[in-house]
């Protein structure tokens, strides 16, 4: 039985001070969820937030993955802490099949999906997760060996907050402080936590990292991200600007760009980038060596946009890339285009490029890829950028609603690119995203001049 908490009104100056400057930024005033595991980071989070937030804005949902005995008791103990605060509670479970590999992986992608589809049938706000600044630590780390170069979109970090599915906000309002103060603060207030063993096993990357740091950087000096994290916000916005500028979107799903030579070179690649990511759809982004390539096409193609030159096309990541005459054409390669069966009412994304619902509450749906371009000219010409009803043709058998997505932005969005995923929208797809809740800058120097529309 848990013992009555200590007093909620005398939390440590340094949590109530971040927790204070986070409210104060919100600006969708609807209840928020907080995702709660009953580990310290998301327990700290809970209580913390029940010192400044009425119970009745407050709902805590757990995701029981079953991946260990005793998931069940935990998520039953988290909910024992929300009835002695009087704060709602839902436990979310996974019913899965364990992945041969990327356990981890799967894992959070799977808690994810539970808790957006719980904040939209809740009607949230958004999701608060308690990452911590050694989850930002750690994570830097991580991707920093990965990506030696600090200019890596990588090495922005953990976001303060990332837009999932297009409709889900999960924000990270305690990136700025320690887990040692987190275990302070509920030490103080007699909350037990639990410890996850997972987190004390040396086969995963993230304990093996977390355990190098303690012995070799304290907590006061660990980075929280946000300063590169600006600088790729700025980027993004550039490179938004560019697409509005010089983009248009062709009927056959291909973007034409005109090259400008005195364009910034950074700025033009990430424009660029973000093209290949919408006409090609792949699910990861370009690899250094991608990019290695890319920089030097590009430097190939600024000596010909002077002249009209024409150069031989290439492809990269799954994507037809053309120079004629100073215009850029991209357009999604024409193999490797699998087909999509969606059962009656079923919806699915087919090559990463489009979310289509059967209509049909009998038949399957058939989706698959015509001529000229990886998809049916038929197809794409009744598009034009909106949901529609449309029934049959080339390549497409049935009637069914379709929506243009925006590549991986449409997937997992951190607040920082949101400027580009706007731009890719308003030139290829009708997928509208939500504004972020948060007013990330607020109290945050590095994004003082950055603010997120």
């Amino acid at each position: 039985m848990l013992e009555p908490p200590g007093s909620l009104d005398q939390t440590p100056l340094g949590i109530s001070k971040c927790l204070s400057e986070f409210l104060s930024g919100l600006t969708d005033h609807r209840p928020l969820g907080v995702a709660v595991s009953g580990g310290s980071d998301s327990l700290g989070l809970l209580y913390g937030l029940a010192g400044h937030v009425a119970p009745g804005k407050l709902f805590v949902l757990t995701v029981d993955h079953g991946l260990r005995a005793g998931s069940a008791d935990e998520a039953r103990q988290v909910k024992a802490h929300c009835r002695r605060l009087g704060v709602c509670h839902e436990t979310l479970k996974w019913d899965h099949k364990q992945p041969a590999s990327g356990l981890q992986a799967a894992a959070r992608a799977a808690r994810y999906r539970l808790l957006g589809a719980a904040a939209y049938r809740l009607g949230l706000a958004a999701v608060l997760t308690g990452h911590t600044r050694d989850d930002q630590q750690e994570t830097l780390e991580m991707r920093r060996a990965r990506s030696p170069s600090e200019s890596a979109a990588g090495l922005a970090g953990i976001p303060r907050a990332t837009l999932f599915d297009g409709r889900m906000w999960v924000l990270r309002p305690m990136l700025g402080l320690t887990r040692a103060e987190i275990r302070d603060f509920l030490r103080e207030a007699r909350v037990d936590w639990i410890e996850d063993p997972s987190n004390s096993d040396a086969r995963f990357e993230r304990v093996r990292v977390r355990r190098l740091l303690k012995q070799t950087i304290p907590d006061s000096s660990a980075p929280d991200g946000s300063a590169i994290a600006a600088v790729r916000s700025r980027l993004a916005g550039k490179a938004a600007a560019c697409l509005e500028a010089s983009c248009s979107y062709d009927a056959d799903d291909m973007v034409r760009m005109r090259l400008r030579p005195n364009e910034d070179p950074d700025v033009i690649s990430a424009a660029i980038e973000a093209l290949i990511d919408l006409c090609g759809g792949a699910e990861r982004p370009l690899d250094r060596r991608g990019k290695a390539t890319l920089g030097e096409v590009l430097r190939g193609w600024a000596g010909t946009v002077s002249h009209n030159g024409n150069i031989p096309a290439i492809t990269l990541g799954r994507t037809l890339i053309q120079c004629r005459g100073g215009d850029l054409l991209i357009r999604r390669e024409r193999r490797g285009i699998d087909k999509l069966e969606l059962g009656p009412s079923a919806s699915g994304v087919w090559d990463g490029r489009y979310r289509i619902r059967n209509l049909d509450t009998k038949s399957v749906l058939q989706v698959s890829a015509g001529e000229p371009h990886g998809i049916s000219p038929s197809f794409s010409r009744h598009l034009e950028g909106r949901m529609l009803h449309w029934t049959a043709g080339d390549g497409v058998v049935g009637g069914f609603l379709c929506q243009r997505l925006t590549g991986r932005s449409s997937r997992i969005l951190p607040v920082h690119e949101l400027p580009l995923a706007q731009a890719l929208s308003a030139l290829a797809g009708d997928f509208r995203f939500p504004e972020c809740p948060w007013d990330v800058s607020a109290g945050n120097a590095s994004f003082s001049a950055v603010r997120v529309r």
